[in-house]
């Protein structure tokens, strides 16, 4: 929880952004993602005076462009005393606030959904954004909205796939950068989680696999990368659209990797022909627009599936670090779904070598360790 003391530092910015007494300000905790950031949901009490001119809201056609770092944006923000609303972030320094503003202003100046910036103070970690609301995608879905909201996420997507890679100033999803994300999985899930020593992973299996999943991730078209675009961090706004939030980790990466979070979300299951369908229709939408890709829907499926055995073994580290570093036991309740798309990519491709040895490896070493894990009950996830 938010300490009383940054809370109350962030009170006393928000006064004097909205230029109101901290007495007439709602600054209430609202959930927030897997990192150390907090949000809160901001408005005014009854009664209290509204500031001097218009919060852009979600169906504003223009948004206001984002002032420097420690300034608030102009023109003036206002908030009346009905049900406006915005959301403030406190943001410690290891959530790379400054790529945050520098990607929200990138997404924004391409036309992508994202919330608009109203000021910030990166010294204290500080940010005031417009408020999308609570509806997230994954409540949203189901059977029989999949088709027409998968279809406007991956609009979004194309948006970003086409965004020029000389505008974008971002780090590049390189090898270092993969064989990094990797290791939080011998590390948090293996020894950590399941009590394995470190020399129980031979060496030569692992770094084959890096290996091929590094020239996987090299051999695609290569463009913006919301990195974890999924149905939690895209929001159902009031007028149809779907925004995207908790974009600052954005990078220049493979074209496969931001469907995959949408398609083999960690959180929600579909079955492999809805995700190839929906796949495929994303694919078609790029080579429209004149991007220039595989046009071998096949080897477009493989690099689709390795990229997505890349993060999903990343991912099933991080969840066993959520849990024992940072004391949130419930992304324990995800990992059997993480786990299905694991050793389904290692099934699927086992006649490839490094992926083979990986595979034989896997359910001889680490899933008799899962079978005790009481998270784990042996039956296929099928959340749909």
């Amino acid at each position: 929880m938010q300490t009383a003391q940054p809370q109350a530092q962030l009170c006393w910015w928000l006064s004097r952004v909205l230029q109101v007494p901290e007495a007439a300000l709602n600054v209430r905790q609202i959930a927030g993602d897997a990192s150390p950031r907090r949000y809160f949901r901001v408005s005014l009490s009854a009664g209290s005076p509204a500031t001097s001119s218009h919060v852009p809201g979600a169906g504003d056609s223009a948004i206001t462009e984002q002032a420097s770092p420690n300034e608030l944006s102009e023109p003036p923000l206002v908030m009346s005393t009905d049900d406006e609303t915005l959301i403030a972030a406190s943001s410690p320094p290891s959530e790379n606030n400054e790529a945050f503003l520098a990607v929200q202003k990138l997404l924004h100046r391409a036309g992508l959904v994202v919330p608009s910036l109203l000021a910030s103070d990166l010294d204290s970690g500080f940010f005031l954004m417009e408020d999308f609301g609570d509806v997230l995608l994954s409540v949203r879905l189901t059977p029989a909205t999949a088709d027409n909201l998968y279809s406007q996420a991956l609009g979004e997507l194309s948006g970003l796939a086409t965004i020029p890679c000389v505008d974008a100033d971002l780090p590049v999803f390189d090898a270092q950068r993969i064989a990094d994300e990797l290791s939080v999985f011998p590390e948090w899930f293996l020894q950590k989680h399941l009590g394995l020593a470190q020399a129980d992973l031979p060496s030569a299996i692992w770094q084959e696999l890096l290996a091929l999943l590094v020239s996987v991730f090299r051999e695609q078209l290569q463009c913006v990368v919301h990195r974890d675009f999924h149905s939690r961090n895209i929001m159902c706004l009031a007028d149809g659209r779907l925004g995207m939030i908790d974009f600052q980790d954005a990078v220049l990466g493979p074209v496969t990797y931001d469907p995959v979070s949408l398609l083999k979300d960690c959180y929600i299951c579909w079955p492999r022909d809805d995700q190839l369908r929906w796949l495929g229709a994303y694919r078609e939408q790029l080579m429209a627009q004149g991007v220039e890709i595989s046009d071998d829907a096949q080897a477009f499926a493989r690099q689709f599936d390795l990229v997505g055995l890349q993060r999903h073994l990343r991912v099933m580290g991080v969840f066993a670090r959520l849990c024992l570093r940072d004391q949130k036991p419930d992304y324990l309740n995800d990992l059997p779904l993480v786990l299905d798309y694991v050793r389904e990519a290692l099934a699927r491709y086992h006649a490839e070598p490094a992926v083979g040895a990986f595979s034989d490896w896997f359910e001889e070493a680490v899933m008799p360790k899962v079978a005790s894990q009481h998270w784990y009950s042996g039956q296929r996830t099928d959340k749909y």
